[in-house]
C-alpha cells in the first residue's frame, strides 16, 4: 500500500501521450529479493504504447527507493504488481 501511495507522488503523464489522446493500463511488477539491496521494476503487461510504459516504469523506479518495508516483510522474497492507469481527461 506504502509503494501505491509513493508512486502517485512520481505520476506524471507524458505531454506527448496527452496531446496525441494516448490511453491505457501498464502493469508493473516490484520484485524483493531477500539478501539483494536492489529492488527489480519491470513491465509485466504493456499499455500499448512505449511512452507510457515508460513513464509507468519510471514512476515506480522513483517510488521503490523511497519506501521503507514494514517489519513483516523485511527479510523476505516477493512481488507485487501494480497497475498505472493513464486516462485523457476531457
Amino acid at each position: 500500500m506504502a509503494l501505491a501511495v509513493e508512486a502517485r507522488r512520481f505520476r506524471r503523464y507524458p505531454e506527448v501521450a496527452r496531446r496525441d489522446g494516448l490511453a491505457g493500463t501498464a502493469e508493473v511488477r516490484v520484485t524483493i529479493e531477500t539478501g539483494l539491496p536492489v529492488r527489480r521494476v519491470d513491465l509485466s503487461r504493456s499499455s500499448g504504447y512505449a511512452v507510457l510504459d515508460a513513464a509507468a516504469l519510471e514512476m515506480l523506479r522513483q517510488a521503490v527507493t523511497r519506501v521503507v518495508l514494514p517489519e513483516s516483510l523485511r527479510g523476505q522474497s516477493f512481488a507485487v504488481s501494480l497497475p498505472v492507469v493513464f486516462e485523457v481527461e476531457e
